[in-house]
């Protein structure tokens, strides 16, 4: 049996229904609705069925699902075996029995196949069907299927255990310790645990919950864009990170196998707290006055990183004197040496800041005058330009008194030539 190359998504339900029954000269019969989850079996009904779960999402580009499922050429099936194939083709490709669906049966002389028409969204609170890598699963799953079904296998594909990352194996003293002990290691048992909870692709609460009933506690790791970067597990108390268990384990991986929405499943994990096993009820203690409450938990894998207050030398020395005092104080049986080494510090404590504080004297005086250079400044300019015009203008009386003179020698040498 064979799939789509490619599995196709559409804006509208209208035009895949009306191709999928359409009639045409090259079948045996009339295209019919075999199968599905739908009342209608005419293209009219079907289009409004399918209408109704688009309006629940409404920010959904393309809500349509279609693939068609094709024998080898000369095989058929009856109508139930085709429904029983496709049924448990559409759950082991992800979608739950409240995806509207329906079966269209083509029968031509290539051979029988049908059409799978589909809805993405979800008709129990409007979630999206995503179908990472659903081309590779299909074909997987129907090699799979073919087997399972007792049908002609067209096309190998590997299983799909195969195809996913490995997960670590465990080191040499973790195989000794389980054989000393008769059971699996902590790295292994958390990995048997993380399958089991992961086997149907379950959403991401029901798999958190998993782990909670298996005594596994978590951290979720989110960026502070809100991005998930993936989880870290603890089992018998013992601490994991995702890259020791294995890349099959690894968030890039991880979501793969579970029904993960960002918009959704990431407020959620900021809102809940990391899973601990409880511990062993104890003996009630006597009554004793109630404690003040305690705070309550950061949520799951936020790392509050809390900004440390930065002091300056003198202020931290400041803040080491009053217990420097009080210790004095209250340990009135120090030796002389402790005292001696005690009072030495004392003075080079005060040494340290009544120096700082000449200092602050200082710099304060220096701020009283500091209104004043710049008047001294803009005098000192006024200064230069009242030298700089009575020297121009005592150059321009002098040359007013040399005048006359010249202008007498000018007139003799005049008539000396005559």
């Amino acid at each position: 049996m064979k799939g789509m190359q490619k599995l196709k998504r559409g804006k509208s339900f209208a035009g895949v229904v009306h191709y999928a029954l359409k009639s045409g000269s090259h079948h045996k019969s009339d295209p019919i609705v075999i199968g599905g989850n739908m009342l209608s079996d005419s293209a009219l009904g079907l289009i409004a069925e399918f209408d109704t779960s688009k309006k629940l999402r409404p920010d959904v580009a393309k809500p349509v699902w279609h693939n068609s499922l094709r024998l080898p050429a000369g095989e058929s099936l009856s109508k139930d075996k085709w429904v029983m194939f496709a049924d448990d083709y559409m759950k082991r490709m992800g979608f739950s029995e409240t995806h509207l669906r329906c079966y269209v049966l083509h029968d031509d002389s290539a051979g029988q196949h049908i059409h799978i028409i589909a809805s993405r969204i979800d008709l129990n609170g409007g979630k999206l069907y995503l179908g990472r890598n659903e081309n590779l699963i299909s074909t997987r799953i129907i090699s799979e299927l073919e087997i399972t079904h007792g049908l002609t296998v067209t096309r190998t594909a590997p299983s799909l255990s195969n195809a996913q990352p490995k997960r670590k194996r465990v080191s040499r003293n973790e195989k000794m310790l389980s054989e000393r002990t008769g059971e699996p290691s902590p790295k292994e048992a958390l990995q048997q645990i993380i399958d089991k909870s992961l086997a149907d692709t379950p959403e991401l609460l029901t798999f958190i919950k998993r782990l909670e009933e298996a005594e596994v506690s978590w951290t979720a790791n989110i960026a502070s864009t809100g991005k998930m970067n993936g989880f870290s597990f603890e089992y018998t108390g013992i601490a994991f990170k995702a890259s020791q268990l294995g890349k099959k384990y690894s968030w890039a991986n991880l979501q793969k196998l579970l029904n993960y929405e960002p918009e959704r499943d990431n407020s959620l994990l900021l809102h809940t707290r990391p899973v601990v096993p409880a511990p062993a009820p104890a003996p009630a203690p006597a009554p004793a006055p109630a404690p003040a409450p305690a705070p309550a938990p950061a949520p799951a894998g936020m790392v509050i990183k809390t900004a440390r207050e930065t002091l300056t030398i003198s202020e931290k020395i400041a803040s080491l004197t009053p217990s420097l005092k009080a210790s004095i104080a209250l340990t009135p049986s120090l030796t002389p040496k402790t005292a001696v080494k005690e009072d030495k510090r004392k003075r080079i404590i005060n040494a340290v800041l009544d120096l700082q504080n000449d200092q602050k004297i200082r710099n304060a005086k220096l701020l009283r005058f500091t209104p004043w250079i710049s008047l001294i400044n803009l005098l000192k300019k006024y200064g230069f330009c009242l030298i700089h015009t009575f020297k121009k203008f005592k150059r321009v009386l002098k040359a007013h008194a040399l005048t006359p003179s010249i202008q007498t020698q000018l007139t003799a040498n005049i008539k000396n030539h005559k």
